[in-house]
């Protein structure tokens, strides 16, 4: 018996544990959609899912009215809803639009009440705002009008088209959403409007345009500004700046705006209005690259962000209605993960917003996305892995970096790739002052700049413990050499021969040497190439296998500062690139020049250019070495350098063709544009060659199968 018991009691547990784990959230099956992220280099990459879906609410939705003691129950759906704000005890109100209401639910989306104002009917609101005190105001769009209600939804006051000199008759007041401050101040977004945030007082007074876009400039804008008459630009179409499309403001009262820009697509403002987010960039590169984004076409469609919301945690959670991506910042604006799904028509699927319009998140940092087709709201809940990176970038943000290294390190035990934990691990090593930990992680993250103020304290501890054995060493090899100068002066005996003579007598060193010689005369230096043989095929040859040399040691041994790849991602391929490009610049320039009538020999246009390549091997050696004991605060130093080969390289080229074809200067450059020419012609025949080639030869092994079947 007992036997028994005990064999029954195990089946319990085991079939406890079997619905337990079944019923963890982690444990569902993956939900529809693909969530990646961006490593330090820019390459998307696969996370696990950092929110899963729960369920959905507002899609059942029934009225309760009680008429002389009877009580009936209507149904009553979402008609285009466009607006979603959960309040601090996780209320959520949703703006109806389509019909004409603020609908109220509770915490777990069981429906409280319609909002609608007998007194003054709502007409299609798009915008709702609850203060922490539960003011409830509502964008009365069709009313043109800003409402605010008590917690009771008794009408208390209304904003209407405030009266300035600064809003003239054309501008439409038309209120599509608001935030409203701890102050009482109101940020509007007005329909259409390109002036900006229309920022009133809390008496409904006038106070300004807040957070305005500038108005973008195009390439074909500047061209008609520079070419056109002030007639002809009076008939174009006035450029004007992108109307923000949406607003919200954090618990820090910093306002953040939505727009359909190019550039900065999401502000973070101040109480002045200025943006603290000019660099970051809030494009959906994710939704783009992984196909979600499509415009029916089979192209990407443009990111058109629409919506956004601050979690508790401080993270910053964006929707794009195009390409229905949903994407998480932290607080700095850096892209954590995004995720995406395909919408697949008469499927709707349980986590995938076919057109979300809002996203607001709760307390537990639980996502709300409102759609306005399928007229209800999908609830999502961090993963355990969401959970974890909102835990440590919190924790981050207060200053407590023990804590937070133990949950970064915990996001990189369930995906090693994770970029943003790498890098936030490195910051805390390097508040710590574990610079050479930072250096390594920061590697990782892909942030050179981060590497390079690492790398700048370890040589400045360097330097610091060094610094008298460096400067005493300076000393004593200067006063060495001055006693070595003196006593060469006093001693001086007979002159003897000069020590680079023996060179000279050595036809090969002496034309390897004469590219030396270029330095400070390279023109007569081109003209003793073509008319004195300075120069021949096999010292050509060397200068070119050098150039190749240097160059693959500049790509593998420029510090990661300087050229952030790691290592093991650089590749040679890019010598044979250069290789092919030079022998074409060959080919071709000896061509051009036969038919302008050039003086030059193929041997001298091959040799003239492999000796302009000398400033590479000259200069590139000691500039990757160089970089690896420098840092980010010397780059223009680097790049003075770096930018000086290459002007001096081109400088070469020219007059290498001015002298060996004997051009002038006019001559020269039509050469070198013509050459430019016959180079791209070049490329497209050999490239129609090849896949003529490769045609041909499955068109014959297609027959030898034919004919021994």
């Amino acid at each position: 018996m007992r036997k028994a018991a005990r064999i029954k009691l195990s089946l319990f547990l085991g079939l406890a544990v079997m619905i337990a784990v079944w019923l963890s959230p982690d444990a569902h099956a993956q939900p529809p959609y693909e969530t990646y992220s961006l490593d330090g280099y820019g390459h998307i990459i696969r996370t696990p899912a950092a929110y899963y879906p729960e369920k959905v609410i507002a899609d059942d939705i029934n009225v309760i009215k009680e008429e002389k003691g009877i009580v009936t129950r209507t149904y009553s759906p979402l008609r285009r809803p466009q607006d979603l704000f959960i309040d601090k005890h996780d209320q959520i109100y949703i703006a109806d639009t389509d019909n004409n209401r603020i609908v109220h639910l509770d915490a777990k989306g069981a429906f409280v009440r319609a909002i609608t104002v007998p007194k003054s009917p709502l007409n299609k609101p798009q915008g709702v705002f609850v203060t922490a005190e539960g003011t409830i105001y509502i964008a009365d769009t069709g009313n043109k009008r800003v409402v605010k209600l008590d917690e009771d939804g008794r009408l208390l006051q209304v904003f209407g088209r405030p009266k300035s000199s600064y809003m003239n008759d054309s501008f439409l007041f038309e209120p599509i959403n608001m935030v409203v401050d701890k102050r009482g101040f109101l940020y509007i977004i007005s329909s259409g409007s390109y002036q900006g945030v229309v920022q009133l007082d809390p008496q409904g007074n006038w106070f300004g345009f807040y957070g305005t876009n500038t108005t973008e400039v195009s390439l074909m804008d500047i061209i008609r500004r520079t070419f056109y008459s002030q007639e002809q630009l009076s008939r174009q179409v006035r450029t004007l700046p992108a109307a923000i499309r949406n607003i919200f403001i954090d618990d820090e009262g910093f306002i953040y705006t939505v727009s359909g820009t190019e550039r900065e697509q999401v502000k973070k403002l101040n109480i002045r209005g200025e943006n603290a987010w000019k660099n970051k960039n809030f494009s959906n590169r994710i939704g783009s690259q992984t196909g979600s984004a499509d415009d029916g076409t089979g192209s990407a469609a443009k990111s058109q962000l629409t919506d956004i919301t601050v979690s508790p945690d401080g993270s910053v959670i964006a929707i794009d209605k195009t390409s229905n991506t949903v994407s998480q910042y932290s607080a700095d604006g850096e892209l954590q993960f995004a995720w995406s799904g395909r919408i697949v028509a008469g499927q709707p699927q349980l986590g995938i917003s076919q057109s979300p319009v809002s996203i607001a998140s709760n307390s537990k940092k639980e996502l709300y996305v409102l759609d306005d087709s399928q007229n209800l709201i999908h609830v999502l809940k961090p993963t355990e892995f969401g959970a974890a990176i909102g835990t440590a970038a919190s924790l981050t943000r207060e200053g407590k970096y023990e804590e937070s290294e133990a949950r970064w390190k915990d996001v990189l035990r369930q995906n090693a790739l994770y970029s943003p934990a790498y890098q936030e691990l490195a910051q805390i090593a390097y508040n710590k002052g574990d610079y050479t930990k930072a250096m390594e992680l920061y590697k990782m993250a892909g942030d050179a700049g981060g590497y390079s103020d690492s790398f700048w304290q370890i040589r400045l501890k360097w330097f610091q413990s060094n610094f008298s054995f460096i400067a005493n060493s300076i000393v004593g090899l200067g006063l060495a050499l001055w006693l070595i100068s003196r006593l060469r002066k006093k001693h001086r005996g007979p002159r003897p021969d000069r020590p680079g003579r023996w060179w000279k007598r050595n036809v090969l060193l002496g034309q390897l040497w004469h590219a030396v010689y270029m330095i400070k005369h390279p023109i007569d230096g081109f003209g003793d190439l073509r008319y004195k043989n300075k120069g021949s095929y096999v010292s050509a040859f060397i200068l070119l296998t050098l150039t190749a040399g240097v160059l693959l040691v500049k790509q593998y041994g420029t510090s990661f500062s300087f050229l952030p790849v790691p290592a093991e991602w650089r590749s040679s391929t890019f010598v044979y690139v250069f290789l092919f490009t030079w022998l074409s610049w060959v080919v071709c320039n000896y061509l051009i020049g036969t038919i302008k009538q050039g003086e030059a020999r193929f041997k001298d246009v091959f040799i003239g250019n492999s000796y302009c390549l000398f400033p590479v091997v000259l200069l590139g050696l000691p500039l990757a070495l160089l970089s690896n004991v420098m840092t980010l605060n010397e780059l223009s130093i680097y790049s003075f350098f770096d930018s000086s080969v290459y002007i001096w390289c081109a400088l070469l080229f020219f007059w290498n063709i001015q002298e060996v074809q004997n051009y002038s200067v006019g001559e020269t450059i039509v050469s070198i544009v013509l050459t430019a020419v016959a180079m791209v012609i070049m490329w497209v025949l050999i490239s129609i060659v090849v896949g003529l080639t490769s045609e041909l030869r499955g068109f014959v092994y297609s027959i030898y199968q034919e004919v021994s079947m």
